[in-house]
């Protein structure tokens, strides 16, 4: 890891001047293994590394359990990750919560509290069951519940890459009715 910090702390400074204003970095590794770690030397990795983004760039992570042939590698849970988390140098947070059925959704509420944005999974990347539009909109509404509006985005889990191109698209074109007919209910 400290072989590699320097390397991708570079790209990421190459990227800020090269223009780039928003950067995700998807390290899986911490929602894996943080239950059995120290989630604060991981924060102390991550927060090194990401250190040339900070206030240059919107910077979010992504905390994934793994999606190798859809099989977690760890118990999905991001309880064993938190306080500690809430030091992370970033401005999003990224959490799978489709694939977990909302498990531990009150989390967002505490990320929202540290001044964080929270992006929130909403399409199962792992299934493929198709989330009608009106699903989609439920589980917005459901978020809603814990954090304001302004500080909320929506995503699938996790990258659609293990998913057929056919489930994938129509997830996404759900995806983006679901929210946009929730935007409409408030106005937006």
């Amino acid at each position: 890891t400290e072989a590699l910090l320097p390397l991708v702390r570079k790209e990421i400074g190459d990227l800020v001047a090269a223009g780039c204003r928003e950067i995700t970095v998807d390290e899986p590794s911490m929602s894996c293994y943080g239950y059995k770690e120290d989630p604060e030397r991981f924060v102390d990795i991550f927060n090194r590394t990401v250190e040339p983004g900070v206030g240059t760039c919107r910077l979010s992570t992504h905390l994934c359990f793994g999606n190798y042939k859809a099989r977690a590698v760890a118990p999905r849970s991001y309880a064993p990750l938190y306080p500690a988390f809430h030091g992370l140098t970033v401005d999003e947070v990224h959490l799978e919560m489709a694939s977990r059925e909302f498990a531990e959704l009150a989390a967002i509420r505490h990320i929202v509290g540290h001044g964080k944005d929270v992006c929130v999974g909403v399409i199962d990347v792992k299934s493929y069951w198709i989330e009608p539009a009106e699903e989609v909109a439920r589980r917005v509404r459901l978020c809603l519940e814990h954090a304001p509006a302004e500080r909320l985005s929506f995503a699938p889990d996790c990258g659609l890459s293990q998913t057929a191109r056919w489930a994938s698209k129509q997830k996404l074109t759900n995806m983006v009715a679901g929210v946009q007919q929730v935007r409409r209910e408030l106005g937006h």
